[in-house]
């Protein structure tokens, strides 16, 4: 069993263009090693006292086909430290969240239409309420919806003791480098992953440019992630 206590996140599913995608920040460190999962099916987060095998096993029965709430039911069933854990996602069909009687207060979650949040050892609600309204109200891509959600949930109080890492993790038909990104320690992670991808995209633009210039008009099939290192 490995414990990841005060934690907020969001998974998420955008249907027009088929990605999937997973942000999360704790009070501990790396939380972006254990806590997030993304397939072509389906979007999932373990945490509280983290289960890796939860979010790994939800995203790779999706993408078997089998609905993602009917999984982590599964999953939590065979678990005897059920009432611990927290997860929640999201698969092509139905959204599904769990805040075990254990969770340490405040806990709790929410689901949207195509997302899912929940948090543990938080402010207060407020921080998850905060994190779903941003995330609905937000244009852009996935990438941007979820670092904005995580942003409006660290505003509302986020993690009662404050936060150490951060992460978003996304799969789309067409990836980008800038789909994978993890502050794993930081005074202010959720505002170092938004400098990150802020600068992930600036970079992508500059490579670009700069392929260009030296070859001309080339397939974005040649260079992986269309960039050239």
């Amino acid at each position: 069993m490995r414990h990841v206590p005060g934690t907020f996140s969001i998974a998420a599913r955008d249907p027009a263009t088929n990605t999937f995608g997973a942000a999360v920040t704790t009070g501990t460190v790396s939380v972006g090693a254990t806590c997030p999962y993304v397939s072509a099916n389906g979007a999932a987060v373990t945490q509280s006292y983290t289960k890796t095998e939860h979010g790994r096993d939800a995203v790779a029965r999706a993408d078997d086909g089998e609905r993602i709430d009917d999984a982590f039911d599964d999953l939590l069933a065979g678990d005897d430290y059920a009432a611990y854990r927290q997860v929640h996602g999201v698969g092509t069909e139905s959204e599904y969240t769990f805040t075990g009687a254990e969770c340490v207060d405040w806990a709790g979650h929410r689901v949207g239409d195509d997302y899912t949040v929940a948090g543990n050892m938080l402010a207060g609600s407020d921080v998850v309420t905060a994190t779903a309204e941003a995330y609905e109200s937000t244009d852009g891509d996935m990438a941007e919806r979820l670092v904005s959600a995580l942003e409006a949930g660290e505003s509302a109080g986020g993690d009662d003791r404050g936060e150490m890492s951060a992460a978003i993790l996304v799969h789309a038909p067409e990836p980008e480098f800038y789909h994978n990104l993890r502050v794993d320690l930081s005074a202010d992670p959720v505002g170092d992953l938004r400098e990150l991808l802020t600068e992930a995209r600036r970079a992508k633009e500059q490579i670009r440019s700069e392929t260009d210039d030296l070859f001309g008009d080339y397939p974005d099939e040649i260079l992986d992630f269309g960039v050239k290192y």
